[in-house]
């Protein structure tokens, strides 16, 4: 009996410029995967796609992470947000991926 390949549901998300990186289950939120590497990230709205705090410039690998939905696109609108930022607590990982916040430069 062939056991299952799970090396598929599986990615990597990487954090720059520290590098620290996760491999979390594909379907985690950028916010779980960067609550996992123990980095610094905004959160006023307890991941509810409210507050926009959480936005992260995805620096690779975008077409890996979930569509905005309609709340997210919203709230980024409203941020004034570049087309390579995400709200971490809605970005669900589907595979690698790379991202940074403003303020991570020295963590």
């Amino acid at each position: 009996m062939k056991l299952p390949d799970f090396s598929d549901q599986v990615a990597t998300v990487r954090c720059e410029p520290s590098g620290r990186e996760a491999k979390v289950v594909t379907g985690t939120t950028l916010l779980d995967a960067v609550q996992q590497v123990g980095l610094p990230l905004g959160q006023g709205c307890d991941g509810v796609a409210i507050c926009g705090f959480c936005h992260l410039r995805v620096l690779e690998g975008g077409g890996n992470l979930s569509p905005a939905g309609a709340e997210e696109r919203k709230v980024l609108a409203s941020l004034h947000g570049e087309a390579d930022r995400r709200l971490a607590c809605c970005a669900r990982v589907e595979g690698d991926v790379v991202v940074t916040a403003d303020y991570w430069n020295g963590a």
